[in-house]
């Protein structure tokens, strides 16, 4: 499934992202049909993507088509299909008509994160495409904060209000302790969507549960003047 992180603050945005894959594989036996869960992992899927207009893509969900990683169609859309000048607001739909409609049927999210550099001040562009449907949500950030993707259980549960239930059956909230994003700033950005990602990681490492995260982190900053990576897995 993966996970996928955008942090947004003043200064500039940082798109983060684990490199597991796991395959799974549906067999039939007879009038059986057996589905092998976590047959195949590989700790080296790259799920997060400078464009040429600076912008970057992270996705998580289906990783796969016609036997292909999908990160190697995605990357030829970029390729070929986004330039230096095209807006971040066109790039939902230039992803979505790079994908023909057998692709459309992917279970796959991307977060699309940049600035619109057609104003006389840089704004921040985030957006959430869901493949499947060719949905777009637009992530609002007047407001600092974050915006998370896959397997988010973890990470939400750890920044929800928590009650303990007493031996009588009655519930008490335990102190509320919530994140300060107003304060963040960009290297504040970037610890947290490191810890986020690891923190995911690590959970679902002592959980009954398959570890469909995991690897090492790539952390993307952008800014309205560059866009360089913070950590990113070479090949070696």
């Amino acid at each position: 499934m993966s996970f996928i992180i955008a942090v947004h603050v003043n200064e500039g945005i940082v798109l983060a992202s684990d490199r597991r894959t796991t395959y799974t594989r549906t067999q039939q036996n007879g009038d059986r049909t057996i589905e092998r869960i976590g047959i195949h992992v590989t700790n080296s899927a790259e799920k997060t993507f400078v464009c040429p207009n600076g912008a970057g893509i992270s996705m998580c969900g289906d990783a796969s088509l016609n036997n292909k990683p999908l990160s190697g169609f995605l990357k030829e859309i970029i390729r070929s299909k986004i330039e230096k000048d095209t807006p971040v607001q066109d790039m939902p739909q230039i992803i979505s008509d790079g994908f023909d409609e057998k692709m459309a049927l992917l279970d796959t999210n991307l977060i699309i994160a940049g600035y619109d550099k057609n104003s006389e001040y840089p704004s921040q562009v985030i957006k959430r495409l869901f493949l499947r449907n060719k949905s777009v949500e637009d992530i609002g950030t007047s407001a600092q904060g974050a915006v998370w993707d896959g397997e988010t259980t973890t990470l939400s549960r750890l920044l929800q209000d928590v009650a303990v239930k007493s031996v009588d059956g009655h519930y008490e909230d335990l102190p509320y302790e919530g994140v300060s994003w107003q304060y963040f700033t960009l290297q504040d950005a970037v610890d947290f969507a490191r810890y986020a990602v690891n923190v995911t990681i690590e959970t679902m490492h002592f959980k009954d549960m398959v570890e469909t995260v995991g690897g090492g982190v790539d952390l993307l900053v952008i800014t309205p003047d560059k866009t360089w990576w913070i950590e990113k897995a070479q090949l070696s």
